[in-house]
C-alpha cells in the first residue's frame, strides 16, 4: 500500500510509458491519436517519482509503502 508519509494522501501523480496508435499522414507525420492507450509498456514502480497529488511531496515510490 502506497501513502504519502507527509499528509497521509493515498493518490499519487506518476509517469506511465504508454503505445498509441495513430493516424499519420504520407510523411509519416502525426495527425492525431485514434487510441489513448493501446499497450502499457512501462508502470510506475518504487524507483520512480511519485508525486503526492495533494501534498505535492515527491520521491521515489519506495518511500511511500507503508
Amino acid at each position: 500500500m502506497y501513502i504519502c508519509p507527509k499528509c497521509g494522501n493515498k493518490k499519487f501523480i506518476v509517469t506511465a510509458h504508454v503505445t498509441q496508435d495513430w493516424i499519420v499522414d504520407q510523411n509519416g507525420t502525426f495527425i492525431r491519436s485514434i487510441q489513448e492507450c493501446a499497450e502499457v509498456t512501462h508502470g510506475p514502480d518504487d524507483e520512480d517519482i511519485w508525486s503526492c497529488s495533494s501534498c505535492g511531496y515527491d520521491a521515489p515510490g519506495k518511500f511511500f509503502v507503508k
